[in-house]
């Protein structure tokens, strides 16, 4: 209600100006002024019937704002849409996970840091039959897959 006021309020400054000083405003700032009316009653229809949608517009307008522009690393700019794209981006430390931090063919511990250092061996080679899926992958240290090679 106090929006509406407002308006009416400005609305009657607007034509007292022009009433009283005809002369000082071109015809130009008319279509500024209707303009600016239309636009304002939108923006006051949106707030007021569809605030759904403008909490919606609003909270991306928010959550964009407070992501950097570029980012070097996609998985913490868009985790959504890298997860989609990517999901076995974190295949090795699943698979640490699943072994006990183990290498699979020498039973080796493996620590945790150096999990990107292992590398993906198949259990049971694809040209021998083996599915290609993560079931029939392992990780294996460089030492055990250079001896496999």
């Amino acid at each position: 209600m106090n929006s509406l006021i407002f308006l009416v309020v400005v609305c009657i400054i607007y034509y007292c100006i022009n009433h009283y000083f005809p002369d000082k405003i071109e015809e130009r700032y008319h279509y500024y002024f209707g303009g600016f009316v239309i636009v304002y009653c939108i923006i006051l229809y949106f707030l007021t019937f569809e605030s759904e949608f403008m909490f919606k517009i609003f909270k991306n307008v928010y959550e964009t704002s407070n992501q950097p522009l570029y980012s070097f690393n996609a998985s913490q700019s868009n985790a959504d849409f890298f997860y989609q794209q990517n999901p076995n981006h974190n295949i090795k430390d699943n698979l640490a996970i699943q072994q006990g931090y183990r290498c699979q063919s020498c039973n080796n511990l493996m620590m945790k840091q150096d999990v990107n250092n292992y590398l993906l061996k198949y259990k049971t080679p694809l040209q021998h039959g083996g599915p290609n899926d993560i079931s029939n992958l392992g990780l294996v240290c460089p030492t055990c897959f250079s001896f496999s090679q």
